[in-house]
């Protein structure tokens, strides 16, 4: 009204044009900012951490387990890692084992639950246990829960809901024994996970499958929760699919769907996020799988009798993972930076692997794809030390043909976006760097060989510091060898890019060339003497440690000195030989889960 007396209705016009234009425009910028949103960490698999395990002696039963499925793998405060597995697709024992070197070397392993004949509903049955999962608590104590189930009553539908359930066991030595289980949990279930919350409430989301209509499972995910640690559960020694809390669930004309839950609290007090695949055993649906969050002060409550009956929760508290991707078998765990990371078995741009996808710390923008390996049912965990370790599962053939189980596992370094401050960089000897505590970036996941990276200034020249860790080293020119590459962009004043790539090798020949009209000019080659080399080059018959250079780039190559405004971003590759000879050309690998086509992807390098 008072904008109607104040200005005549042309006016008038052109005031509503143009606020609605700026809202348009604000619109536009904050989707824009939304799109560009992103983590600055990227997860680089490194080869020489992977392990297949087929078998593992138990010690507790005097036999060797050969079937090994659902592995869980953790880091508890005490340094060790824990891992638990079951010994079929469908159960039917649980077990755990330990390691205290970051996963080198692993313990025997010791069965926790037995299958054990007992009567149900549908008579003489067995019960059975699978999906152990487990949590360290804030008082150390590690709690394990797991499924139970009549495996003949499960399937004796009238019944179904009290022939299957959750046990929990709890640790106090850090996973070497646990006490005696207890039922705490009865319905028609899968995939029991935990998170406690800072205020210690503990919650357990379970997959219900507590509704069976025309013989087809119709799930949902849910919660129950502990408010003395462990005690009770919805304020009862055993809760039941009556009193869980529905916290998602899928409908389409078909049926509903929903399940296997992770969780993690975010950072900043906004809330909780929660993965889940979109699954059923008969249908296909294709939104999987599925980001679900909660308020911190909403924690689960809203409107759960909606969600139960209808669906839900409403967009954007339930989104896709990622538009390329389509999974099953996600798990999730936040970084100690707070980025939420997000493993799940399926394809992404039509490529099968357990793929890792990176959030940002509100658990949105998951991009950054990487896969360790082929497999499923994995888990994820941050061990620290810049440092993930992912498990999976893994179907092959053993010698007499029979189709088995295994249980992979690999560890991924984690490379940040560099803060460089000024000065040189100073670099140990070759023999004295330490792989496992460094702040180097990493690239190392086709092959034995890996390169390290980390970067200097001054104000004459950008430092480059790299180590090339490889049993046979070669090197015949900059790029044909063993050789550290680098990507190097920054933004020019007509808003574009300029591109550079910088090669070193054993011999300390390094070039520098600029990217024009999508191909390379050489515009600089030179050799460092700053260059030490642990092995002999060219030479197949020994075997090598590696080799160290440390290259001064002259700004003005580069574009000039670096000022406040300026964006620079980074690529590593890295090149690798398979035997002594020129021909063929070295093999290549690049940093995983960026594009080396788009900057805008690349790691950034900010100059203090």
């Amino acid at each position: 009204m008072k904008l109607t007396t104040i200005y005549p209705v042309v006016k008038m016009k052109t005031v509503m044009k143009v606020s609605l234009l700026f809202c348009v425009l604000s619109f536009f910028a904050l989707y824009a900012k939304g799109q560009k949103a992103e983590s600055n960490v990227r997860i680089s698999w490194d080869y020489n951490t992977y392990q297949e395990m087929t078998s593992v002696n138990v010690a507790n039963k005097g036999f060797v387990e050969g079937e090994l499925h659902y592995p869980r793998v953790k880091r508890l405060s005490d340094g060790s890692l824990l891992m638990t597995f079951n010994n079929d697709h469908y159960g039917w024992n649980i077990y755990a084992r330990r390691s205290e070197d970051n996963g080198k070397t692993w313990s025997d392993a010791q069965m926790l639950r037995e299958k054990y004949k007992e009567s149900s509903t549908a008579g003489d049955d067995e019960v059975v246990f699978v999906n152990p999962e487990f949590i360290e608590l804030q008082d150390g104590r590690i709690m394990l829960a797991y499924q139970w189930r009549y495996k003949k009553g499960y399937h004796d539908i009238p019944n179904t809901n009290e022939n299957c359930g959750v046990e929990i066991m709890f640790s106090n030595d850090k996973g070497k024994t646990f006490s005696s289980p207890r039922r705490m949990y009865r319905g028609r279930c899968w995939e029991p996970a935990m998170l406690q919350l800072p205020s210690g409430e503990i919650q357990m989301y379970i997959t219900s499958s507590q509704e069976v209509v025309d013989k087809v499972s119709n799930p949902r995910t849910i919660v129950i929760r502990s408010l003395d640690g462990g005690k009770t559960w919805q304020g009862k020694k055993v809760a039941t699919y009556k009193d869980a809390e529905p916290v998602s669930r899928s409908f389409d004309e078909r049926s509903s769907y929903d399940g296997m839950p992770t969780a993690v609290w975010l950072d900043d007090n906004k809330g909780i996020a929660m993965p889940i695949e979109v699954w059923s055993g008969r249908f296909v649906v294709d939104q999987t799988p599925m980001v679900v969050k909660t308020d911190a002060d909403v924690n689960w409550r809203g409107d759960q009798k909606k969600i139960a009956n209808e669906g839900g929760p409403e967009y954007p508290y339930k989104k896709q993972l990622n538009k390329d991707f389509v999974g099953y078998g996600p798990y999730s765990t936040k970084l100690k930076t707070g980025e939420v990371v997000v493993i799940s078995n399926g394809q992404y741009k039509g490529e099968q692997g357990i793929w890792a996808f990176i959030g940002d710390k509100k658990a949105d923008n998951f991009r950054f794809a990487t896969s360790p390996f082929v497999g499923h049912w994995g888990s994820i965990d941050d061990i620290g030390g810049n440092k993930v370790i992912v498990s999976g599962t893994a179907n092959y053939k053993d010698a007499s043909n029979k189709e088995r189980a295994k249980v992979l596992v690999m560890t991924g370094r984690l490379n940040y976006s560099k803060d460089i401050a000024k000065g040189d960089l100073s670099m140990p000897a070759v023999a004295q760097f330490d792989k496992d505590n460094n702040d180097y970036w990493f690239l190392g996941k086709k092959t034995q060989a890996s390169t390290f990276t980390n970067f200097g200034y001054t104000n004459e020249s950008l430092i480059i510091g790299t180590y090339y860790f490889d049993r046979n080293i070669v090197a015949f020119t900059p790029e044909n060898s063993d050789a550290s590459i680098l990507l190097l962009s920054r933004k020019n004043k007509k808003g574009g890019y300029d591109n550079y790539k910088i090669a070193v090798n054993a011999q300390g020949k390094y070039t520098v060339y600029h990217e024009e009209n999508y191909s390379w000019r050489l515009i600089h080659k030179g050799v460092t003497s700053d260059v030490e080399v642990v092995g002999t080059i060219n030479n197949g018959k020994d075997k090598d440690l590696g080799y160290s250079a440390k290259l001064k780039i002259d700004w003005a190559l580069l574009g000039g000195a670096p000022t406040a405004d300026d964006v620079f971003r980074a690529h590593l590759r890295l090149h690798y030989k398979d035997r002594v000879a020129e021909k063929p050309l070295a093999l290549q690998e690049s940093m995983a889960g960026e594009n080396s086509d788009y900057p805008e992807e690349w790691l950034p390098l900010i100059f203090r």
